[in-house]
């Protein structure tokens, strides 16, 4: 394995093996709970078999936007299947996640739909970027705080300003799930609209996993938003979802006019990490089973965490050297967690844990009894 000084400095650890409970990273095996793919259909057979059939007939690339020749049948396929299992008039599909948000809210700007933007102050580095990228006001709200919004709304509402209210649609650190219903009443009272990033909660929340929006059974037509394929799918993309007017202007808009088309073989991959998770619901019952079963044996030794069925476990232990010693005597003992400064870790970052379906009872026991002889 070839490294640079540099990249091992930012990047110290390398993964050389599928996602898969256990991961080979800088040439050792580990029991990994760590990353987002909640399903590790990264490595299932089908989505991999896949891709590989798109590559082989499509090639690794359009070399060209959609607006030009860029569009293959499999990525028209995969937004109707999109659209089908959003339940939305239609979808389109972006070369990456991060780039949903920049289109998303570019889109709803050309509609005239806000004025405004008021943003989590935690949400998702890209629903940032695309924020300011738009030339609109931005405006931070409190973590989850729908009281602080409002106040906030207030004073741009009595100038006839309209808010786009903008949130993760599942906080990636801690699992928080934000109080959506209230930022609907509001867009309602104040004539705007809410725009969720649902990356990690589409495929896991809901009763079908169609995301936050179905957790809370909500429907309207101010709701808008988007996602990524990268994590319960196992595959690679963003994707967008809504009206037919709202998509079309995505797919006209500077977003998808000036980027290259996304690989066929992400497509492919896409279609069938999609139909997987639409057709297995036992995925998702054992995703919530595994979650509640490491949360309660994490309960046991001390560690104190929420006790819902999200898969995401994250805790903060004395200080940031105190963590990178626990994570380190883990992965002496062939366990990997997490130890992360992200969008609302805290300067010291914290533990996370991020346990999947694929993962055993066993795997689960043998972390907790490493952490119980580590703390």
């Amino acid at each position: 394995m070839e490294k640079s000084s540099l990249s091992e400095n930012l990047f110290p650890y390398v993964t050389e093996s599928r996602l898969r409970p256990v991961t080979t990273l800088n040439g050792k095996d580990y029991l990994y709970f760590a990353g987002t793919g909640y399903y590790q259909l990264q490595s299932n057979k089908e989505v991999v078999e896949a891709a590989v059939d798109a590559v082989r007939k499509y090639g690794i690339s359009s070399a060209t936007s959609r607006t030009i020749n860029g569009s293959t049948p499999l990525i028209l396929k995969l937004e109707n299947r999109l659209a089908q299992f959003f339940q939305a008039e239609d979808a389109a599909y972006l070369p990456s996640g991060y780039l949903s948000n920049l289109a998303g809210f570019q889109a709803l700007d050309a509609l005239g739909v806000y004025d405004v933007i008021f943003i989590d102050e935690l949400a998702h580095y890209s629903n940032m970027a695309g924020a300011r990228a738009t030339g609109k006001k931005v405006v931070r709200f409190r973590h989850l705080d729908e009281k602080d919004l409002e106040k906030k709304i207030e004073k741009k509402a009595g100038k006839g300003l309209r808010p786009l209210i903008v949130s993760d649609g599942l906080f990636p650190i801690w699992a928080e799930i934000p109080p959506v219903p209230a930022y609907l009443q509001l867009a309602e009272k104040y004539d705007g609209a809410v725009w969720v990033d649902d990356a990690h909660g589409a495929g896991i929340l809901g009763e079908n996993g169609r995301g936050v929006y179905e957790h809370f059974g909500l429907v309207s037509p101010r709701l808008f938003g988007g996602g990524t394929l990268s994590k319960a799918f196992g595959a690679y993309g963003g994707f967008v979802t809504g009206n037919a007017g709202f998509i079309q202007a995505v797919k006209t808009g500077d977003v998808m006019r000036g980027t290259n088309s996304p690989p066929a073989a992400l497509a492919g991959a896409a279609l069938r990490g999609l139909e997987l998770v639409k057709n297995n619901p036992e995925l998702r019952k054992r995703l919530r089973s595994n979650s509640l079963y490491l949360k309660e044996k994490i309960k046991g030794i001390g560690i104190e965490t929420d006790q819902t069925d999200l898969p995401i476990v994250t805790f903060s232990y004395e200080s940031a050297e105190k963590m990178q010693e626990i994570q380190k005597k883990l992965m002496e003992k062939g366990i990997y967690i997490q130890f992360v400064k992200y969008v609302g870790s805290g300067a010291d970052g914290v533990l996370r844990m991020v346990v999947s379906s694929a993962h055993s009872k066993a795997e689960i026991d043998f972390l907790v009894s490493m952490l119980r002889k580590i703390l």
